[in-house]
């Protein structure tokens, strides 16, 4: 053999190996890109779970923040209404005839005179209505508690003021209008409140 096959045969050999090589690396390359392909898959499949899971709850939130301007809203309604209601109510209770606001009193002082001891303040355009026959129907009504003794009665309510303030033993028991519908009021608010929030 001589020096050129020797040589030839080398190239020949270096060449294959080149080859050999060349089709490894392309074969590394396309495992390679596989691989990436697969990853960035996987990549985009996670960013798009994360995208839709932030999207998903950026919509429950705006959702909550609506429902929760609408029933502020409601509930703001809600309150107008009551108050423009109670205004009404309270109007008419003060323009109530002789008859129905003595009657409507009677009640409810039998309902809270205890020892018939008690100071009635009322305002001074109730004290003509209630000073002459009023008392003494009180004192002979029928649902009397035993052993009252004398009630007085005090003209001190301010100027418009509807109703009583019954003064016992230290206490003061504040049944005008105007304390009710406000006790009234916030017993509803809170109740309207509860229906709506709870």
């Amino acid at each position: 053999m001589g020096l050129e096959e020797i040589i030839k045969e080398i190239e020949e050999k270096a060449d294959k190996d080149v080859e050999k090589m060349k089709k490894q690396l392309q074969e590394e390359r396309k495992k390679i890109l596989k691989i990436a392909e697969e990853e960035a898959l996987r990549a985009r499949k996670e960013i798009m779970k994360r995208l839709e899971k932030e999207a998903e709850s950026m919509k429950r939130e705006r959702i909550i923040r609506v429902k929760v301007e609408e029933k502020k809203k409601l509930l703001a309604l809600k309150r107008k209404h009551l108050a423009e209601s109670f205004k009404q109510a309270e109007e008419e209770l003060r323009s109530l005839s002789k008859q129905e606001y003595m009657s409507l009193m009677k009640r409810l002082l039998v309902s809270s005179i205890d020892s018939g001891d008690e100071e009635i303040v009322i305002s001074v355009r109730d004290e003509e209505w209630v000073k002459g026959d009023f008392l003494k129907e009180l004192r002979k009504s029928p649902e009397k508690k035993e052993g009252w003794k004398e009630l007085r009665l005090t003209a001190g309510l301010r100027e418009g003021e509807r109703g009583f303030i019954l003064k016992k033993e230290g206490v003061h028991l504040n049944y005008t209008f105007s304390n009710l519908f406000l006790l009234l009021g916030e017993e509803l608010e809170i109740e309207v409140a509860n229906r709506l929030l709870g």
